[in-house]
C-alpha cells in the first residue's frame, strides 16, 4: 500500500513539475509587447484603460494577452499580430472585423453583435452575442455555423 501511495504521488508531482515548466505566465509592461502589437493597441484602443498584460512563455511557442478594465482582451502572436479580440459587454470594434464578415453578421443576424473573433489558420472563427460561433475563410466568406 505504501509503495502505491509513493507510485501516485511521485506520478502527481511529476505532472504538476512539467506542467510548471510547459507555461509561463508573466506579468510584463505594455513597452515590454512587441512594436506591433504596441501599435495596434495604440491605434485601435485607449493604452489608459489597460489592466494588465502578459507574457505567456512555453516550451512550444510565445504569445502575448493584454487586458483592459472594461473586460476586453486582446492575444498576440510572438510577431505581435493579434490572434484574438473578445469583448464582454460591447462589440468588437468595426474597424476590426474584415468587410466581408462585418457584411453577413448584419445582414444575416442583424440583432447581433460580434463580441469575439479569432484568426484561424482556415480565416476565421466569431462568436456572436447570442453565442452563435461562425467560420469564415481567410477572404470573410461564410463557410459555416461551429457547433
Amino acid at each position: 500500500m505504501k509503495k502505491l501511495v509513493s507510485i501516485i504521488a511521485t506520478f502527481l508531482l511529476t505532472i504538476v513539475a512539467v506542467q510548471d515548466l510547459s507555461a509561463r505566465d508573466l506579468p510584463i509592461t505594455f513597452e515590454q509587447l512587441p512594436a506591433k502589437a504596441q501599435a495596434f493597441v495604440k491605434q485601435h484602443f485607449k493604452v489608459g484603460d489597460i489592466a494588465s498584460v502578459w507574457k505567456d512563455d512555453d516550451i512550444h511557442d510565445q504569445d502575448y494577452k493584454v487586458y483592459f478594465n472594461d473586460g476586453t482582451q486582446i492575444e498576440f502572436y510572438a510577431n505581435g499580430d493579434w490572434e484574438e479580440i473578445k469583448t464582454r459587454t460591447q462589440a468588437v470594434p468595426a474597424k476590426l472585423i474584415p468587410n466581408g464578415i462585418a457584411q453577413y453578421v448584419k445582414k444575416t443576424y442583424p440583432q447581433s453583435e460580434i463580441y469575439k473573433i479569432q484568426k484561424k489558420r482556415y480565416g476565421y472563427e466569431v462568436e456572436l452575442a447570442n453565442g452563435l460561433d461562425l467560420e469564415f475563410n481567410a477572404n470573410g466568406q461564410f463557410l459555416r455555423i461551429d457547433d
